[in-house]
């Protein structure tokens, strides 16, 4: 009985052998895509009477997660002279218009051009492309 199975073992194993190549297919499961946010276009007015920038950006979140939006004002030597975090939290938005307002009252009056910059972050902490723009004070 003992021989039986050992040769019966043995030609399985040479008919399976024989079969060709033999290809093993692994699953790796690499985790949920992230995707970041992006800006898909931007727009702003200058309010002179007020001295207010007034603007808004359209964006396009696949994961749909936004959480915040920076806006970072530069002087004309490249300094950073203001930055404000406006946490908007958009969770289930994929696609909107979200305002941002610059108050340039106190920005000494220059003849050469501020820089604005605004992004946004989704919950995972990833940022989207930057809306950069200028203006003049007053």
């Amino acid at each position: 009985m003992k021989r039986l199975l050992i040769a019966m073992l043995t030609i399985v194993m040479l008919v399976v052998s024989g079969c060709g190549d033999a290809t093993v297919s692994v699953f790796i499961p690499i985790g949920p895509v992230i995707s970041p946010p992006s800006i898909t276009s931007y727009q702003f007015t200058k309010k002179t009477a007020t001295e207010l920038i007034d603007g808004s950006v359209d964006f396009y979140a696949p994961d749909s997660d936004i959480d915040s939006m920076t806006v970072v004002v530069f002087d004309p030597r490249g300094h950073e002279i203001s930055r404000s975090k406006t946490f908007i939290y958009l969770t289930g938005v994929v696609r909107g218009t979200i305002p941002f307002r610059i108050d340039y009252y106190y920005y000494p009056s220059d003849a050469y051009a501020y820089t604005f910059s605004v992004y946004l972050t989704d919950l995972n902490g990833n940022t989207s492309n930057q809306a950069v723009d200028t203006f003049m004070v007053p």
